[in-house]
């Protein structure tokens, strides 16, 4: 079995998503720096490429994740990989992660 680069870690976000052919909302089950398992009842395709829009109960700021293939999907789920984050998002993401007590402190990179 192939070992995860990440740690994921469940959470209870929304998420707003926009591909070339799915466009929707859903719910964040787990989430890591690398990506995330998203529940939702839109129909995505796998390798499908997406923008995703993070949003956290009792937080005003989002995080914008710009290019997130699906690489797995389920029924009512799907997980997708960051590929492309800009820096000040993956700081945002990174201390999101930090200020829950996840992930001990490290550089993080634009770079996933």
């Amino acid at each position: 079995m192939q070992q995860r680069k990440f740690e994921r870690f469940a959470v209870n976000g929304s998420v707003a998503f926009l591909g070339d052919k799915a466009r929707g909302e859903g719910r964040i089950e787990n989430l890591s720096l690398g990506g995330a398992a998203i529940i939702s009842d839109v129909k995505v395709a796998k390798s499908e490429y997406l923008r995703l829009s993070m949003t956290w109960p009792n937080r005003t700021d989002r995080i914008d994740v710009d290019l997130a293939p699906v690489r797995w999907i389920k029924d009512g789920s799907f997980g997708v990989e960051f590929i492309r984050v800009n820096p000040t998002a993956l700081q945002m993401l990174r201390r999101f992660i930090e200020q829950l007590g996840l992930v001990p402190d490290e550089p993080a990179s634009s770079n996933l």
